[in-house]
């Protein structure tokens, strides 16, 4: 998959979560794309894809912080809510599991 292929995917992935309110793409220039998902003002989750590289990076970040996420720096891992500076082996993450798993812990980081 390319850097616009996986916009397309990520833009569309994010357009059906009822919890972000607006997408924008801060760059998308082969093999990279960035995007910000705007949850509200202080929240938001970081995309990032690197095509040539096959690096992935998701992140719930929270007024400047890292509060969850998921990337395949070296090898997939997790960011728990816990302890978001920890990494948690796992197996590979998609930008879809990453938003289903936000979901129902909603309560918790959108206060």
């Amino acid at each position: 998959m390319n850097a616009f292929e996986f916009s397309k995917y990520a833009i569309e992935e994010c357009s059906g979560c009822d919890f972000i309110r607006e997408i924008e793409i801060l760059l998308l220039d082969e093999p990279v794309v960035k995007i910000k998902a705007i949850i509200r003002e202080d929240i938001f989750i970081s995309i990032f894809y690197n095509a040539e590289t096959e690096k992935y990076s998701f992140a719930l970040i929270k007024g400047h912080r890292r509060i969850f996420g998921a990337d395949n720096t070296r090898v997939w891992h997790m960011h728990p809510f816990e302890n978001p500076d920890s990494h948690i082996e796992t197996t590979s993450v998609s930008l879809s599991s990453f938003l289903k798993t936000l979901k129902p812990d909603i309560d918790k980081w959108l206060l």
